[in-house]
Parts: structure tokens; sequence; C-alpha cells
């Protein structure tokens, strides 16, 4: 299934934090997921309507919203397996936002 990508601001600016090699990892798995959809990417759920994109060593916290349209909500480098509860905490409080 295909699907918008939309980054919040504050995703957005980690992003832009990153090294242009994890940035270009990143758009090809956001272009994978709106030109073919979202089961081209390794996608793990983690609570309920929290979710998580892997990319190499990044992740990306998203939920979904009507219309089809992912949000991406925090954007970090993953050094553990198991992904950081301040992350996800996080994650909720931007999207609840949104």
């Amino acid at each position: 299934m295909k699907f918008i990508v939309e980054r919040i601001p504050q995703a957005k600016a980690e992003i832009e934090a990153l090294e242009q090699t994890q940035k270009d990892m990143l758009e090809a798995d956001y272009t994978k997921i709106q030109e073919h959809g979202i089961e081209f990417v390794r996608v793990k759920p983690l609570q309920k309507d929290i979710f998580e994109i892997k990319t190499n060593e990044l992740c990306s916290l998203f939920n979904y919203t009507a219309g089809k349209i992912i949000v991406v909500g925090v954007v970090f480098v993953k050094k553990t397996q198991k992904t950081p509860k301040d992350k996800i905490k996080l994650a909720k409080q931007r999207l609840k936002e949104v």
C-alpha cells in the first residue's frame, strides 16, 4: 500500500543534522514507501499507533493518519537493538500535536 510521507518540523531538523549518506538512505526508504508501498521497507510496530522504519542504523518513528499519510515524528541513530523508551515517548508527544 502506497503512502505519502510527511515529516513534522522537529523530524525535519533531526534529518538535517544527519550526515549526507544517512539522509540519502532515509530519502530512499521514504521514496520506496511513496512509489511502491510500505511493504518494501522494514517496518515494525512498537506500541499502539507508533511504528518504526528501520534504515540501517537509522530509525524513523511514525504513525498513520487518514488518507494514507505516514507522519514521521522522530528520527535518530539507533545504537542498540531495542528502541529507547524516551524516543517512543517523544514520538507520541510530537505526533499527538499533529
